[in-house]
């Protein structure tokens, strides 16, 4: 596999002092993540669709565990450190990536009333429990009016 072979020469070229294992996770949104203390790089079976996207997302990866490497803990995020190491890596720094995600899917209509002014305020979750909670616009408490589920119709689109 590609992804391997690339994985092995950027060991090669510039060592960790250890091979980080490469995981696939179900992420949704995310193309991968680093975790730096354990060195392993998740990939993502639902966002990575072929292998360009794999490899491009395992040299982002490999260059934040090459910075941590490089200059500590601080260096983890998008700073210059993981920039000089993509550039290192031969790809230009590119923070997020353009490609198909999935998307979260509301499952509930959640309604509170405010005892006050008898508006109703709509969200897509239950409120934690255990608090009070106001209407933000006349300062009335909320109470939970009712919960409606949402079934999802699969489309074909």
């Amino acid at each position: 596999m590609a992804a391997e072979k690339r994985l092995a020469e950027m060991c090669e070229a510039f060592p960790l002092g250890y091979t980080p294992k490469v995981v696939w996770r179900g992420y949704r949104v995310t193309a991968g993540l680093a975790y730096y203390r354990v060195g392993v790089i998740g990939l993502s079976t639902r966002v990575l669709k072929d292998e360009k996207a794999v490899i491009e997302t395992l040299v982002h990866e490999y260059a934040h565990l090459l910075a941590v490497a490089r200059h500590g803990v601080r260096a983890a995020g998008h700073g210059a450190a993981w920039q000089r190491a993509m550039r290192d890596l031969g790809q230009e720094p590119k923070v997020r990536h353009n490609y198909e995600v999935e998307r979260n899917v509301a499952r509930q209509s959640v309604t509170y009333l405010c005892l006050r002014c008898g508006k109703h305020v709509v969200r897509a979750r239950r409120l934690p429990r255990r608090r009070k909670y106001v209407h933000a616009q006349c300062g009335g408490d909320l109470r939970l009016a009712k919960v409606e589920r949402i079934t999802v119709v699969a489309s074909d689109a």
